[in-house]
């Protein structure tokens, strides 16, 4: 299915950066994917790593996938308005997709909740709902992928949706006062009922023009679409949604400070409400000749092409219909998990293709779920949201922290440079329940202390990283603010010290003449050793170590 949609479309990408004010120059967000150098030549490659192209391609469809073939790239698909409908309803393996809309008297499930904004600290004010907005996509086939559908809870299929355009009462951006909510679940039933699921949510503040443009985000129409602008400053999102997916395990974000909470509601849903502010995020585009192109990125490229059956992976702009990529010229969007070491190293020979600079910087607020928790399995009996990841690194290893038994390790990737040249800042911020995080590590209930550093392939430590850890209602919070990128792996260790009790001293019997009463340390009376706070340094970094015997990290010195 994912082959099929990426060789049918050819999407435009916007950028954008975070706080950035109202000018005369065109803000990055309304910058489109970067074309070929040269117009109707082949054996041209080129990237564009930016995660957020799958909320842009808001597709509303329910696909049974027909034929007896095992292979995936042999099946037809076949579109479908129900799930009573021949094949979808005697199909075994299907393919949904689909946003969800607001919840009203006549949308109880599979719906949103609430959507809510403040700005500079303020309370959450409540957002009005305007309208839903239609995508269009296709020229030869524009329904192709906007097809509305009826769902079949036992089956685990929603009702289909669509986006939704919202407004805060005294709120405005650069562009206007409207923000596009897109909440998006995904699913396939493939052999025996079993589901695949995942929940994608973004949020976009844009605008509405009456006219096809370069600065265009998503078509409504072939002559209207909405374009989209920065975030308001200091402003912090709430979305909370109600959905029947099956969610357990990780969120992964492109936002900052999150607050996540979820619950299992009587009816069977899912109730996940996500709240925290933009961040700037960097986006890699470019394009190279094949011949210019590195041996080992070159070889990784044709042995992909073959494997596909020699046809393009991304968006073709000339020569699609050879079997050659010298007569080739593509653009390469997909945004691959990158869980497969050959897609981390391939990402890294094109950031330093780059130069090791970004193409362009865009505020983003979003997030998605990961499927693979099969790590933390064991300490998600009773199912629900294990954690939730965000950080502003361009690419990471898809997928919750690794836990090595000691550490959480999670490895990310940006170029070094933002696209003004300048050096860029990582965030990093990790939720993970108290039960979960005491459970990998069979503590107990006392307190947890936590260290995380940030570390390079060469031992190094990112530089001026300031850390914070915190746990509150049930949720350990870490977080790292102001390292450099080139690849580094963000390490989170956390210990608890093991508190013995301490004997009472005897009381030795009173003399004549002396008072019964003996006074006794607090330690002592209480039968708990007192912990003792000290502050440890690393050249700009400092930590705060909490413990009956604190003691610093290693590399750390007592201050």
């Amino acid at each position: 299915m994912i082959k099929r949609i990426i060789s049918l479309i050819a999407i435009t990408i916007l950028v954008l950066s975070h706080g950035a004010a109202f000018s005369t120059t065109k803000p990055e967000e309304q910058l489109n994917a970067p074309r070929p150098p040269v117009s109707d030549v082949g054996g041209y490659s080129g990237v564009y790593y930016d995660d957020q192209a799958s909320l842009q391609r808001a597709f509303t469809f329910l696909e049974a996938w027909t034929g007896t073939s095992d292979k995936h790239s042999e099946r037809k698909p076949v579109t479908c308005t129900s799930v009573d409908i021949e094949p979808c309803k005697s199909e075994e393996k299907l393919a949904f997709e689909t946003p969800l809309p607001k919840c009203s008297v006549n949308r109880l499930r599979d719906c949103v909740e609430e959507f809510a904004m403040s700005i500079k600290g303020g309370d959450f004010i409540q957002a009005t709902y305007i309208d839903e907005v239609t995508p269009y996509f296709f020229r030869s086939a524009p329904n192709e992928y906007m097809t509305a559908f009826k769902g079949d809870t036992t089956r685990g299929i929603p009702d289909s949706g669509l986006p939704s355009l919202w407004r805060f009462a005294g709120v405005k951006h650069a562009g206007g006062d409207e923000f596009l909510l897109i909440p998006k679940v995904t699913g396939e039933i493939v052999a025996k009922g079993r589901r695949v699921q995942s929940l994608d949510v973004g949020i976009f503040p844009v605008s509405r023009a009456n006219a096809i443009s370069d600065e265009c985000f998503i078509k409504t129409s072939e002559s209207s679409c909405v374009i989209r602008w920065p975030f308001p400053e200091e402003s912090k999102f709430r979305v909370k949604l109600k959905t029947g997916l099956n969610l357990v395990g990780w969120f992964y974000g492109r936002l900052t400070d999150p607050v996540i909470s979820s619950e299992k509601l009587a009816d069977g849903q899912n109730s996940v409400s996500i709240s925290g502010a933009p961040i700037s995020v960097p986006v890699v585009g470019l394009w190279k000749k094949n011949s210019d192109l590195p041996k080992a990125l070159n070889d990784s490229l044709d042995k992909e092409f073959e494997s596909r059956g020699f046809e393009f992976a991304g968006t073709c702009y000339f020569g699609c219909s050879t079997k050659s990529r010298a007569e080739q010229a593509v653009l390469d969007e997909r945004n691959p998990s990158f869980d497969l070491s050959d897609y981390f190293d391939r990402y890294l020979i094109w950031v330093k293709l780059a130069e090791d600079r970004a193409y362009a910087n865009r505020s983003t607020w979003s997030f998605r779920t990961v499927r693979e928790y099969a790590q933390y399995e064991k300490c998600l009996s009773t199912g629900g949201i294990a954690g939730i990841v965000t950080t502003n690194s361009n690419a990471y290893i898809a997928g919750p922290p690794y836990f090595d038994g000691v550490e959480l390790n999670y490895r990310v990737a940006s170029p070094h440079l933002d696209s003004q040249g300048k050096l860029q800042i990582g965030t990093y911020d990790l939720a993970i329940r108290s039960d979960v995080a005491r459970c990998l590590y069979s503590f107990t209930n006392a307190p947890v202390q936590a260290t995380l550093s940030v570390v390079y392939a060469d031992g190094g430590e990112g530089q001026k990283a300031t850390t914070v850890v915190s746990e509150k209602s049930g949720w350990l919070t870490l977080s790292a603010k102001g390292f450099t990128y080139s690849s580094p792996t963000v390490k989170v260790r956390l210990t608890q010290e093991k508190v013995a009790a301490v004997a009472p001293t005897p009381t030795p019997s009173p003399s004549p003449g002396a008072s019964s009463s003996t006074s006794k340390p607090a330690s002592v009376a209480s039968g708990v050793a007192k912990k003792k706070t000290i502050t440890c340094v690393k050249g700009s970094t400092s930590k705060r170590v909490v413990a009956v015997n604190p003691k610093c990290p290693k590399g750390y010195k007592k201050v």
